[in-house]
């Protein structure tokens, strides 16, 4: 046999074997939820990590700013709030999620007549919120539009009365309810163990070799051993060619959710009809941006916010993340209307610059379940308090879309967080 009919032979067993883990069918995970031993120690762990890609992404942002972003000033001190003025330069921003596209105001809709077994929360009666609507990229720091990348929604609906679970962790009580949705209905990541030594890997430096020394298990000598070839296929998968138009994008919640005592559900908000994008020159680092604000300078939109109810003897795990949730198994019903008036908006970037977006900040009845959603609680609470303290911001949850107004700002402390609290007992199925 010729050598290269043995490279050949090679080259086919090394796709046919990388095939296999990526594309073996999954396990079945529970139903409920799990929590690993390890869970509290490995959390600590990605929050350290979490908030040292914060100052990593300042110092880059520092030194190779994006042209025309942030539209403006990214942060500002609130009055009369006790808080060192913010520093001047590079602020600091998101560990992910960390460009903004447009900060809106929204009308989040409840009709009358909904189904009774959904009638939880914010969804019990008829209502109609004031909300805030933050669009993102998914990227550490910002970057040109046209960079494949994952898309973020990030909805705080105010005025929604009731504790809050955050209050548990010594939160105080605030009137609001955020859903969190990007552009995908699968992580990449699907349990605590991964999820720590990618983001060990990730805090290691910015740039390729960093997310590659965990999904090649080494840069830049791959070690086929300790590689991750489906996570690398399903991170690929939520890198996206950047869309016409952020509001004709479908968002998903990815991770699940409690809807009253019983059901478990995933999240969804998808454009009620899909307008033509507004021509603006794609060329631009943040076209996502203009395009939008050229649409709602002349007309609104909307979107129908919907669950994905869990049905029994499906796959549809709360645990495992990576694993999607057939629609044909069980559809998205329509629960909410999400209507976007027609704005002038970039003025509003320092608003959702100084928001936290916390699946936490939540009534009982939209209690977030999954590995993910418990280390969301860690990550997003630290995270918020470090970038914020570190910008001399408020740290408060907005009354109304007049968050400029002190009067309609709740000053709230957030605490430090390193750990999860674990909200399954025992750490056994539930």
């Amino acid at each position: 046999m010729s050598p290269r009919s043995k490279r050949a032979i090679l080259g086919v067993l090394v796709i046919l074997i990388i095939a296999f883990f990526v594309f073996r069918p999954r396990p079945r995970g529970p139903m409920g939820e799990y929590v690993s031993p390890n869970e509290d120690y490995l959390t600590g762990q990605i929050v350290a990590d979490a908030v040292r890609m914060v100052d990593m992404s300042r110092q880059y942002m520092a030194a190779h700013p994006l042209p025309g972003y942030p539209p403006q000033a990214a942060h500002k001190a609130a009055p009369a709030v006790g808080k060192a003025a913010a520093p001047a330069g590079q602020p600091y921003m998101r560990d992910v999620h960390s460009k903004t596209h447009g900060c809106l105001k929204a009308n989040f809709i409840v009709p009358d007549g909904l189904d009774s077994r959904y009638r939880f929360g914010v969804f019990e009666k008829p209502a109609q919120y004031h909300a805030w609507i933050r669009f993102s990229s998914g990227k550490e720091y910002p970057h040109p539009d046209s960079d494949r990348d994952a898309r973020g929604m990030a909805i705080k609906i105010m005025s929604v009365p009731g504790k809050k679970l955050l209050e548990a962790d010594g939160v105080p009580p605030a009137m609001t309810q955020d859903f969190v949705l990007m552009n995908a209905t699968q992580f990449f990541i699907r349990n605590v163990d991964e999820y720590a030594a990618f983001t060990k890997a990730l805090s290691s430096g910015l740039g390729l070799g960093a997310q590659m020394e965990y999904f090649t298990g080494g840069w830049p000598i791959p070690n086929p051993f300790r590689s991750h070839p489906r996570e690398m296929w399903l991170a690929l998968k939520t890198l996206k060619p950047a869309p016409d138009s952020l509001l004709n994008t479908n968002f998903y919640s990815v991770s699940a959710y409690k809807l009253g005592p019983e059901l478990n559900v995933k999240y969804s908000a998808r454009p009620c009809a899909k307008a033509g994008a507004a021509k603006v020159d794609r060329s631009d680092p943040n076209f996502l941006r203009k395009e939008m604000a050229a649409h709602l300078a002349n007309a609104g939109a909307c979107f129908d916010f919907m669950v994905q109810p869990q049905i029994k003897g499906k796959n549809m795990p709360v645990e495992d993340t990576t694993v999607e949730w057939s629609e044909k198994d069980s559809p998205f019903v329509p629960l909410a209307r999400l209507d976007i008036p027609a704005q002038q908006f970039e003025q509003n970037n320092d608003v959702c610059e100084n928001l936290s977006f916390n699946p936490w900040h939540s009534l009982p009845e939209h209690r977030p379940i999954g590995i993910m959603n418990r280390l969301r609680k860690a990550v997003y609470l630290e995270v918020s308090r470090y970038r914020r303290e570190k910008n001399g911001a408020p740290l408060c949850e907005p009354k109304d879309w007049g968050v400029d107004d002190p009067a309609s700002c709740e000053t709230v402390g957030v605490l430090p967080v390193t750990a999860s609290k674990t909200q399954v007992a025992g750490g056994q199925p539930k």
